[in-house]
């Protein structure tokens, strides 16, 4: 696992690594040796040892079976017993979107649009929220930005996104994120907003940091993705959203499925937050109900 890591994102070894450490107990457990070469009978009672005490949906079993089969001697994803197995775990437990409603957006528009606060904390929380909601992209996205692929125009900021992301796959175009100024509310533009942290920033930064985003306390390192999370986390529940139910990622949630309900087309959506033409991830997981009917500050 560690020789093959190297081709592996650090995410998906960190998932992985959930798996390995259950199957190795599990087979202590078992007096099972052969862990690299065992039974598929094995397999299917591991699996079967998860289910029952858990409610553990349809995703994680697909994900220790890719675990797995980078591991063992056979491809466990062509095997007729794993694969009535796993599709069994489907129809018992098949998979739900995380929310069944989602936050209204206003909340926190109103809430960067009135504040006076321009200190570094409030300037990086206020530019990383307005871009998850403006663009709809994950936060691994926007935390890959760096400062030499952000290009200014009059119209427009324009973002390149060269570094690997979640989506990222041969023969597919990386992101490119533009962000037209939004005359109509000063507060509330992107591009306006992004320029000031720039120009806030350019001093503070250390030499050869050329991330975007850097933490507001000294010695101002490269903000991590898990920091920039709780930069909108924190965003948020000041707001006013409840963040015992809803993280940094329900960004992408309330803003694609209010862009819908606004009459923003399904493939605009899809292009915007990085989805492909035939993704059905959008239907199926994103599209959410409200029941509160507000206007939109359309930023695509």
């Amino acid at each position: 696992v560690l020789y093959r890591s190297k081709y592996l994102s650090e995410n998906t070894v960190e998932q992985y690594g959930i798996t390995y450490k259950m199957w190795w107990g599990y087979c202590q457990t078992k007096n099972i040796s052969q862990i690299f070469n065992c039974k598929i009978s094995h397999i299917i009672l591991f699996f079967q040892n998860i289910l029952d005490p858990t409610k553990n949906i349809f995703g994680s079993f697909n994900s220790h079976r890719a675990a797995l089969s980078l591991i063992m001697s056979e491809s466990l994803g062509d095997n007729p017993h794993i694969k009535r197995f796993i599709k069994g775990v489907f129809r018992l437990r098949p998979p739900k979107p995380r929310y069944d409603f989602t936050w209204d957006p206003q909340l926190v528009l109103s809430l960067l649009q009135s504040s006076t606060d321009f200190n570094l904390k409030f300037i990086s929380c206020k530019l990383v929220t307005l871009l998850v909601l403006a663009t709809g992209q994950r936060l691994q996205t926007i935390s890959l930005i760096k400062y030499p692929n952000i290009k200014f125009s009059d119209n427009a900021v324009t973002i390149l996104i060269p570094g690997l992301i979640k989506t990222s796959r041969s023969n597919v175009c990386q992101p490119i994120l533009t962000l037209p100024y939004f005359t109509r509310n000063q507060n509330l533009c992107v591009a306006s907003c992004l320029r000031k942290y720039v120009n806030i920033t350019k001093d503070l930064r250390q030499p050869g940091c050329d991330f975007l985003f850097i933490t507001y306390n000294k010695p101002h390192g490269v903000a991590s993705k898990q920091t920039i999370s709780r930069w909108v986390k924190s965003t948020l529940m000041e707001a006013g959203v409840d963040t015992s139910i809803f993280k940094a990622h329900s960004t992408r949630h309330a803003s694609t499925s209010l862009a819908w309900r606004n009459g923003v087309s399904l493939d605009i959506i899809r292009k915007s937050a990085g989805w492909g033409k035939e993704s059905e991830v959008f239907a199926t997981f994103y599209i959410c109900r409200h029941n509160i009917e507000f206007e939109f500050v359309k930023f695509f």
